[in-house]
């Protein structure tokens, strides 16, 4: 199980009224947004990304979750990123999030990014210097 130690990128993110399902936990799709939203958020923040217009994008062919403890609104999240493969126009990304007074993984997950051009996004693209520059800052050493 991984804990925060694990990680060298950390944010903390605010659950939502509307995360909770019927079971009073937050709902599994969310996990994925909430994926997304730390990576996204890496990217404008570390990197100097805007995805509005940048010609390159990323698309995400595969992701994946496993559920290890509920959380559920109003916890605070704190939402580890790190990547462990990069490749020559893709990176896969290593996240886990936490309640934030616990140092364990209460769901771990991958998630996959492939930089495409915009115009054409079946025509795949070197990831930009920048952004690449980043994720080697975060990456998993064993």
């Amino acid at each position: 199980m991984k804990t925060k130690a694990n990680y060298k990128y950390l944010e903390r993110i605010d659950t939502r009224f509307g995360d909770n399902d019927i079971f009073g936990h937050i709902n599994n799709v969310i996990y994925y947004s909430l994926f997304d939203s730390v990576i996204n958020r890496f990217l404008i923040n570390k990197c100097q990304y805007n995805p509005f217009n940048s010609e390159v994008i990323a698309v995400s062919p595969e992701t994946r979750c496993k559920f290890i403890q509920s959380l559920k609104y109003p916890e605070k999240i704190d939402a580890g990123l790190s990547t462990f493969k990069i490749g020559n126009s893709s990176v896969i990304y290593d996240i886990s999030l936490f309640k934030t007074e616990q140092d364990t993984a209460c769901a771990e997950g991958y998630f996959v990014h492939v930089f495409v051009n915009r115009d054409n996004m079946s025509e795949k693209v070197k990831i930009p210097k920048k952004i690449r520059a980043e994720l080697e800052k975060i990456s998993f050493k064993l």
